[in-house]
């Protein structure tokens, strides 16, 4: 039923954009992540793609801090050995017991074997200097963004920030970390790539249109920083948010899937549904493409190669995430020892080269993110789900708000109404008033259901009271740290009824960079099928595991999904204009958002 005018809250605001034509190469499409920033227009084939950090100048007196991008502080714990040593050993059985395509058992290769082998290599130095020379500061300006940030040469008197971290705005206890300093390398970050890679001027962002992708699992407050940078800081004539997993089922071409986007620093699931992320599947794990390329460069060094690499320098980094993309895979039909040549390549210096043998460690690098138990981590903070929005101060009739200021009354108090309506039913005309009707009318635009609904309403709102309660729990408890495939099975079994649970089994997604390696197909669909609940499995008739949408670079997918959206003539009603939020401010999100905000 619609909803009356007089029953709004505030006064709804009609979008001038409705009717203007779609201009795709007017909306600047952004998808920030943790390590890459990616960026274009709506009508690019392809994206932007820069590292997402920043290295300001020091004061004089400001020594420089290392870099903490493939350090933890979750591993500075006293069983760490024995965690990482356990979860290893559980790694090697599964690929052990899992038979190779010919049916016969794979052979396990000897670290002592390979040890012995690798301790005993040179590195041969070649007439080929380094490619990537080191960033030149001589005229020492103030920023310096992107790729050049992280070839800063070590003692130049600049560091690096990265404004977000683990999916999520990079605020900490340290220089930079305030909400203030976050935003502001953002927007510098941003406002620099537009200029320089995009030839956009910023004095004419006023007639660009900005689509900002968010995480499934995201910080209100956070969401509307961001829009509020991009309209009245950046200058964007107007903005729209959408979140990663309906826009990476969206660039696959399905409308419902299970969605699994694993990026450098964090592993996000969610269930969509026709286009509507399901709030009680998402589920996102602080672990990601960095970890398996710490894991892999800590099992090259049990197999005596450790040429002097150091992760807390962003060049010796960048180099151990490339030997990782190039080497690793999901091939289980490959073992023995194979003979790799890995070139050291460093700024400033000539690229050395070293023949050594790797083993199983091509796999059990990224198996890590299957038994998370590999890295070592304990902390609180690891898993997280999307919890209620706490409300705003901008926003007075929030969804907090309303669950406050809703009628609740015990059956007592219900029986001693329901005694005086009788008694003045009996002495004079009936003014008895339904209880349901007014609830509906001051609850018609928020997302709660009616807690009465005709006749029984002590039975209905007691068991009503019950469900509310047992929700709020499920939604402010996360689950502990647990391995993708487990992770995906968590997020499925979230979904209420076995048909739409059958929809999300039978075709599941795999979008970003952090797992993006050969063979991963048949190894995740291997993985959840053995998990999966046994009265499901007769259910489906297909399962789809999806690692390359349409061909496409996975980490692309969801900036191309974005791109797609903001062209469509359903979105255009959706775009929020500066003199809108000026006026109304958080309200329009609740207003516009293509999802439940």
């Amino acid at each position: 039923m619609p909803v009356n005018a007089s029953k709004r809250l505030y006064t709804q605001v009609t979008s001038d954009c409705i009717n203007e034509p779609v201009q795709v190469n007017t909306v600047v499409v952004i998808h920030p992540g943790s390590l890459n920033l990616r960026i274009g227009r709506a009508s690019d084939t392809f994206p932007v793609t820069v590292p997402h950090c920043i290295a300001r100048r020091l004061k004089p007196d400001v020594k420089e801090a290392p870099s903490q991008w493939m350090m933890r502080k979750e591993r500075q714990h006293q069983g760490h050995k024995y965690q990482k040593d356990k979860g290893l050993r559980v790694a090697n059985e599964c690929l052990e017991m899992k038979p190779m395509d010919s049916g016969e058992t794979r052979p396990a290769s000897i670290v002592k074997q390979l040890y012995s082998h690798n301790v005993r290599v040179k590195g041969e130095r070649t007439d080929v200097m380094c490619p990537i020379p080191w960033t030149n500061t001589d005229s020492k300006p103030p920023f310096v963004v992107g790729n050049n940030a992280l070839y800063i040469k070590p003692g130049s008197g600049y560091t690096v920030q990265w404004p977000m971290s683990r999916g999520r705005l990079n605020l900490h206890a340290g220089p930079g970390g305030t909400l203030s300093s976050v935003m502001a390398d953002m927007e510098t970050i941003w406002g620099w790539v537009i200029q320089n890679m995009l030839d956009i001027p910023l004095k004419d962002l006023k007639h660009y249109k900005a689509l900002l992708l968010i995480p499934d699992v995201f910080t209100h407050m956070h969401v509307r920083d961001m829009v509020e940078m991009l309209l009245n800081k950046l200058g964007f004539g107007a903005a729209i948010v959408h979140q990663e997993s309906v826009c990476g089922a969206f660039g696959s071409g399905v409308q419902s899937a299970c969605v699994v986007d694993v990026g450098d620093q964090k592993t996000s699931v969610c269930c969509v549904e026709d286009g509507i992320s399901h709030r009680n599947t998402r589920v996102t794990m602080e672990i990601g493409g960095s970890d398996i390329t710490r894991m892999f460069t800590e099992l090259l060094a049990t197999l005596g190669f450790n040429p002097g690499i150091n992760l807390t320098l962003y060049p010796d980094a960048m180099q151990c995430q490339e030997l990782k993309e190039n080497l690793c895979h999901f091939d289980h039909n490959r073992y023995g020892y194979l003979e790799e040549s890995v070139a050291i390549k460093r700024p400033g210096d000539f690229i050395t080269k070293y023949f050594i043998q790797i083993g199983d460690e091509l796999v059990l690098a990224p198996l890590s993110l299957f038994f998370p138990d590999m890295l070592g981590l304990q902390g609180e903070n690891l898993t997280r789900i999307q919890k209620r929005n706490q409300g705003d101060p901008a926003d007075p009739h929030d969804d907090f708000y309303l669950k406050q200021v809703q009628t609740r009354q015990d059956p007592e108090a219900k029986k001693s109404r329901k005694k005086d309506n009788a008694d003045l039913t009996r002495d004079g005309p009936d003014l008895t008033i339904d209880e349901s009707g007014l609830n509906m009318l001051n609850d018609d635009d928020s997302n709660d259901v009616p807690e009465a609904l005709g006749d029984g309403t002590t039975k209905v709102r007691g068991g009503r009271d019950g469900e509310e309660e047992a929700e709020e729990e499920e939604l402010t408890v996360a689950p502990p740290l647990m391995g993708l495939d487990e992770a995906i099975l968590y997020s499925i079994e979230k979904c209420s009824a076995d048909e739409v649970k059958k929809k999300m089994y039978s075709c599941i997604i795999v979008v970003g960079g952090g797992l993006n390696f050969e063979c991963l197909q048949p190894w995740l669909q291997y993985s959840i099928w053995k998990i999966m609940p046994a009265h499901i499995r007769p259910m489906l008739e297909t399962m789809d595991v999806i690692t390359r949408p349409k061909e496409m670079e996975p980490e692309v997918v969801c900036w191309k999904g974005a791109a797609i959206l903001a062209c469509l003539d359903t979105t255009q009603e959706l775009w929020i204009k500066q003199k809108e939020w000026s006026q109304f401010d958080v309200r329009m999100l609740r207003e516009r958002a293509p999802f439940v905000w």
